[in-house]
This record gives structure tokens, sequence and C-alpha cells, in this order.
């Protein structure tokens, strides 16, 4: 390790990942580094990633309802791992993966990792290089959103390793898949059903989209999952002054 340098330690996160009708989907397991104790300047430099927000969810689902695009959604597994690092960074040995016999060995990280504080923008220079040679280019206003040069319109919008694909046709979606598939580890989710804690339900050229999930949560925190529902608030037999 090179002198004046720091290792950071690590820690197993376990997550429970929900369908969007509030079942189990799958049991998830990572390693994050923390990335609380790395110092400015020394271990990173810039961390600014653009995301999706959610009015630019809500308008990608709105144009592909005028314009009649297919909503698709896929998932970059371990998105974070493709990024290469620029600055030197040192890790403990994980828990559970220390050499016998190497305890004061470190590993040093030529990859980002999740938890460290740049890892999310070496995943989106990485992105936009991809993006780069489909012929995708970004809007300035909506940096996570990718357009197409082209008469018929395609947009994928990211959300860190979540993405909205919207086509005019399925062999299109299909085609940008099988390209982004020959880069990444990725996970096809079909057509889009599930965003971001949002319930998206196409159905004749109509979306609808909802939080019922979130809701029921919301009301279960507040003990109000039993009462009952009422069409007015307040007694309607009161005499507001």
């Amino acid at each position: 390790m090179s002198e004046g340098r720091k290792e950071i330690g690590s820690k197993w996160v376990f997550k429970v990942k929900y369908n969007g009708d509030g079942s189990v989907e799958r049991h998830k397991a990572r390693l994050d580094a923390q990335g609380f104790s790395q110092k400015y300047g020394v271990d990173y430099d810039e961390t600014f990633s653009p995301v999706v927000r959610f009015e630019s969810i809500r308008t990608v689902i709105a144009l592909a309802v005028e314009k009649g695009l297919k909503l698709h959604q896929m998932n970059v597994n371990t998105a974070f791992l493709h990024g290469e690092l620029e600055e030197e960074v040192y890790m403990r040995q994980p828990e559970g993966f220390v050499v016998k016999g190497k305890e004061h060995l470190v590993c040093k990280l030529n990859n980002s990792l999740y938890g460290l504080k740049q890892s999310p923008r070496c995943w989106n220079y990485v992105w936009m290089n991809i993006c780069s040679l489909w012929d995708l280019f970004k809007l300035q206003v909506i940096p996570a959103f990718m357009l197409q040069r082209m008469t018929n319109p395609f947009v994928i919008a990211v959300h860190v390793d979540d993405m909205i694909l919207a086509g005019t046709t399925g062999a299109k979606i299909a085609q940008v898949k099988q390209s982004i598939a020959e880069r990444f580890e990725v996970k096809d989710m079909g057509t889009l059903n599930y965003f971001v804690g949002v319930q998206v339900i196409q159905e004749g050229g109509r979306v609808w989209i909802g939080q019922p999930t979130y809701t029921e949560k919301v009301l279960k925190k507040f003990g109000m999952d039993n009462a009952k529902p009422v069409d007015t608030p307040v007694d309607p037999n009161s005499k507001l002054v």
C-alpha cells in the first residue's frame, strides 16, 4: 500500500427485493465499501451522477401513450462494478474471505464498488461512453434521458442500474436489449410493470400508475390499515365558521 494511504473497511448488506404487489421477488447479498472514511482529494474527487426524476418517468410514460410507444424495463446486474477507478483505493479483506496467514494484506480496488463515493460517477461514465456508440445523446435538461437520432423515437431513462426503454416496435427494443446484454450482465424484466416503487399497468394503449404497496405501508405505519373508507372526512352536518 502506498505511503500515506489508509485502507477502508467493508460490510455485507442483505436486502429483500419486492414485486409491485408486495410479494418477495428475491433476497440479495452485496458487499459495500465503507466510503464514509474516504478523504476528499485523496480517495475521491467528483461524485455527481445524474438519475432520472419521478417527473421524468411520468414524462416517458406520457410520451409513450401519445406516440404509441412500447414500454419495457431491464436491470444491469452489479452496475457499479463496471466502473474503473482513477484513484488509489485500498480496502481491508471482506469478512468471511480473509486469507489465512495473510491477514495483514489489503485489497487494491481497480474497479468501483458499491459504497464508494465515486462509484455512481464511474458507472455513469462507462454508460455514457457506451451510449455514444449507439448514436444516443442525452438531454441537457434531463441528463438521465437518452434519445436516438432517428425518425422513429427511442428513449432510455436511467435510474442508477434500472432502465426504462420506450420504442415504436418490439423488434427495436429487442435489438437495443441485445446490444446492452453484449456489454453487461443484465436482467430482462419484459414490459414495464414496476419501477422505482411505482406500479405500472399497460392496457389497450392506456397506462395506469400508482403506489398501492407504498400506500398500504403508510396506512399500517399509522394504524389506519383497518379504517373504514368514507366519502367525506368529517360529519356532513358540521357547520364551519
